[in-house]
């Protein structure tokens, strides 16, 4: 009975500490104590998969950028390690598919198809032990331009970024892309509605496909730049976006948006150091109510 007795009390002083643990007010670090970094080596677009088990983030040290990973055992994270997929400089900009939860990411690897040294969307998928052979996407979403990234939602609605021509000459922005029947990807429309003569970039997009989180220098703007939102309407349009200010931006760069799997953590970069903030602490932002 004794032992019994001690081991509910330690039971219930875990579950009373676990409870009493304040929730965050505000974006706390992923790797604290961690080397801040310079302009010239940060770290940005923080991506995890459906079951919570695998992250991955790019790191840019001056011209180039590469992928890096980490597994969870049980609650404990593996320390980031390089990813082996196919690059020369630029291997950047990743994001689990939340439709079939594959892996999208953005390298400047030669395609089959061409010469040049542009970054291109590929795709690989993990069978639990290891990545499988990445190779481009199929469509008319590679260009001989840079596409940099490509979320996709459940319902297979896909936003990628591109410098290509056809962004209204404004550079880098945004479009959206579903897939034919032969599972290529087509352009459905370039967002002209969200893009601006400003570099729009590293978005993320919902689960359930109704919202997008990407970075912009469009005012008004807290710091350089600051992560804007917009939800997509019944008609499938997109809202005119907004920026949520405080406790998500402030007067440093924040970029870099991505999500946990479950959905309820936003990832983002502050001055290049990885962050995460609660979701609905930014959904309750002042400026979405």
């Amino acid at each position: 009975m004794k032992i019994r007795s001690l081991q509910a009390f330690v039971f219930t002083a875990l579950v009373v500490a676990a409870c009493s643990k304040p929730a965050p007010t505000g974006p706390t670090e992923i790797f604290p104590g961690a080397e801040t970094p310079d302009h010239r080596n940060h770290a940005y677009s923080m991506t995890e998969n459906a079951d919570g088990t695998i992250r991955i983030f790019t790191r840019e040290k001056g011209d180039e950028a590469w992928l890096y990973e980490m597994h969870r055992s049980g609650k404990t994270w593996s320390e980031p390690k390089r990813m082996d997929l196919p690059a020369r400089r630029r291997l950047k900009g990743a994001s689990f598919n939340r439709q079939d939860g594959s892996l999208y990411f953005a390298t400047d690897a030669l395609m089959p198809s061409r010469n040049g040294k542009d970054l291109n969307i590929w795709r690989v998928e993990w069978d639990g032990t290891a990545w499988g052979e990445a190779k481009p996407i199929e469509g008319d979403i590679n260009t001989g331009g840079d596409e940099t990234i490509a979320s996709v939602a459940a319902d297979g609605t896909m936003i990628f970024v591109s410098n290509r021509p056809e962004m209204d000459g404004f550079g880098y922005g945004l479009g959206e892309a579903h897939q034919d029947e032969t599972g290529a990807w087509k352009i459905t429309k370039f967002l002209t509605e969200l893009n601006d003569v400003r570099t729009d970039d590293h978005v993320a997009i919902t689960a359930d496909g109704n919202r997008i989180f990407f970075y912009t220098h469009r005012t008004p703007k807290l710091g350089g730049a600051d992560i804007w939102t917009s939800v997509r309407r019944a008609d499938g349009t997109w809202s005119d976006p907004v920026n949520p200010g405080a406790p998500l931006n402030s007067e440093a760069n924040e970029f870099g948006a991505g999500l946990s799997g479950d959905g309820q953590t936003l990832f983002f970069s502050r001055n290049g150091v990885l962050m995460e903030i609660p979701l609905e602490l930014v959904l309750r932002g002042a400026a979405l109510q």
